[in-house]
């Protein structure tokens, strides 16, 4: 974050000085270009697979429980203390393990989804960089960033990129 925040200081002061030598500024969506992208489909299917998979195996894991906690309460009367221990232990177990795999399945999901993003973006990055090299773009900003709060002129290099990537 703090070398987010350090280059974009330095681009803020860099600017004027560009603007001042007549450099070229562009700007595009970046996120709109990734939600046109043809192989998103396919990415965000393989991504709600991964997700149903992984929810499939959190509600086994809730009905694992509440099973469990039925039997237990079913029981509960006719229980010794040991019994009794034994099942509020092994509940308590269960709880701490459902956690853990919701925990780790947010972070799969999170892997899985920056794995399947990762060709995407550095594609786009790639064909960003040769259209701003072939046009002579000094500076291009991501609009879709939320750090652009106001332009007047530059140009919007999507279609340029969107032809460079044949879509």
């Amino acid at each position: 974050m703090k070398t987010l925040m350090l280059s974009l200081c330095l681009l803020l002061a860099a600017v004027p000085e560009a603007i001042a030598q007549n450099a070229k500024l562009g700007h595009i969506d970046r996120q709109q270009l990734m939600l046109s992208l043809p192989e998103r489909k396919d990415a965000e299917a393989k991504m709600q697979a991964f997700a149903a998979e992984l929810d499939k195996r959190l509600r086994a894991m809730g009905t694992e429980y509440e099973r469990t906690v039925t039997e237990a309460r079913s029981k509960a009367e006719t229980m010794t203390n040991t019994e009794r221990e034994i099942a509020t232990r092994e509940i308590q177990e269960l709880e701490q393990r459902i956690q853990a795999a919701q925990e780790k399945a947010q972070e799969d999901l999170a892997k899985q989804e920056e794995e399947l993003l990762k060709p995407m973006v550095e594609r786009t990055n790639k064909a960003i960089q040769e259209v701003s090299a072939a046009n002579g773009f000094a500076y291009i900003f991501d609009t879709s960033a939320g750090f652009v709060l106001f332009w007047d002129g530059g140009e919007d290099i999507m279609p340029l990129v969107k032809t460079k990537l044949g879509i």
